[in-house]
């Protein structure tokens, strides 16, 4: 389950004819409770749990994962968070951007992950 989206924002877009496409708005690293932890590792696994339930719930799953881009408000740690990511996405290998920037929309969270996900249709 998905952390509550911000009012107005969705989790995902999908949409397709012959191919499933989805877009998966910033998961942010809060529980299915809107609570918030205060350590980075644990706001990853809930941003990255956020963002797979999404897939599931449009019928895809992380080997689809296209594209990730990670937005981190802490410095120095792209080593924890591919990790956690490589454990969560498995042998999936989308194309990956990681950026460190001086804040997100709530002062709590540490991170945002948006993605896209893309599955050819069975014909």
């Amino acid at each position: 389950m998905a952390a509550p989206s911000i009012p107005g924002q969705p989790h995902g877009l999908a949409h397709g004819g012959a191919f499933k496409r989805l877009l998966i708005g910033g998961q942010i690293g809060a529980d299915p409770s809107g609570n918030v932890p205060d350590e980075f590792e644990k706001q990853v696994e809930l941003a990255f749990d956020s963002l797979l339930a999404v897939i599931g719930a449009a019928q895809l799953a992380a080997a689809d994962l296209t594209k990730l881009s990670a937005y981190v408000a802490v410095s120095g740690r792209l080593a924890q968070y591919n990790l956690i990511r490589d454990r969560k996405i498995g042998p999936a290998t989308p194309v990956s951007t990681y950026v460190e920037v001086a804040g997100l929309g709530d002062s709590r969270w540490l991170i945002s992950i948006e993605g896209e996900a893309i599955r050819e249709a069975d014909l």
